[in-house]
């Protein structure tokens, strides 16, 4: 992929959907991300199919790995927000 195309994949999302989908990949709930970014949880939904459709995913768990190859989520955002017992 060209450098030129991959600069346009940064404007795929907006930060919101951004926020959205990395509380998704962390596996918080809807309402959990909806508090954390103080918007309603149908709201969370409404962005989330944002992000499928500019993704061209067929569900959140493919976003994340779209949005992951194209560079837009890392690995170690993700677990960033989560605590592991091990």
């Amino acid at each position: 992929m060209s450098r030129k195309h991959r600069g346009r994949d940064k404007d795929l999302l907006t930060p919101l959907q951004s926020a959205v989908l990395l509380g998704h990949a962390r596996g918080e709930q809807p309402g959990q991300i909806a508090a954390q970014l103080e918007i309603g949880v149908r709201d969370v939904r409404l962005h989330l199919r944002a992000v499928l459709l500019a993704l061209k995913a067929v569900n959140a768990t493919h976003a994340v790995g779209r949005a992951c190859a194209l560079g837009l989520l890392k690995s170690s955002d993700i677990l960033e927000g989560e605590r592991h017992a091990w």
